[in-house]
């Protein structure tokens, strides 16, 4: 071959080349794209507020695992895990709304009182607090655990969205 042949044809292969480097790279963002998932935006502001509900999870009673929106974060959680296609994500999503339910589950039962001062029922109550009092404690201590492992998933999950939208997005 001679130089006025591979000036004849180096264009053509040069724009096979440009081609074939486009598709791949549309290929590979659009893949990244379902794998981020729809609104990130939104799975980043449900991941921040349910890292500050496993925060407030050790200073609170059973009142405050009974209110109707902290009942439904696992499902909003599960929900939002399966519309991503990224199997970290996803794993450590799952993980989370696993550890939430546990949490309800070792949630220790609401306390009935007696509505009159004084007396056997009084007393009967102050002796079941007084009993109920160990278990809550190894219960709290368990659901101290959970959430400090629930924390660490919810970490990676924010770490592995990042890396998505970074990928993604460039930023």
């Amino acid at each position: 071959m001679t130089v006025a042949d591979w000036l004849k044809f180096t264009p053509g292969w040069l724009a096979f080349l440009v081609t074939m480097g486009t598709l791949i790279r549309k290929t590979w963002t659009v893949r990244q794209n379902l794998a981020l998932g729809p609104e990130a935006s939104s799975l980043r502001t449900q991941l921040i507020q349910f890292r500050a509900l496993l925060e407030e999870v050790s200073t609170k009673y059973t009142d405050w695992f009974l209110h109707e929106d902290r009942r439904e974060v696992a499902r909003a959680l599960r929900d939002s895990a399966e519309r991503r296609d990224d199997e970290t994500l996803q794993l450590a999503m799952t993980r989370v709304a696993d550890a939430w339910d546990e949490l309800f589950a070792l949630a220790p039962a609401p306390r009935v009182r007696s509505p009159w001062v004084g007396g056997a029922e009084e007393t009967r109550h102050r002796r079941e607090d007084a009993l109920g009092a160990a278990s809550d404690l190894d219960q709290f201590h368990k659901m101290t655990e959970v959430a400090r492992s629930a924390m660490v998933d919810v970490e990676i999950a924010i770490g592995r969205l990042n890396e998505l939208e970074r990928r993604t997005h460039g930023r």
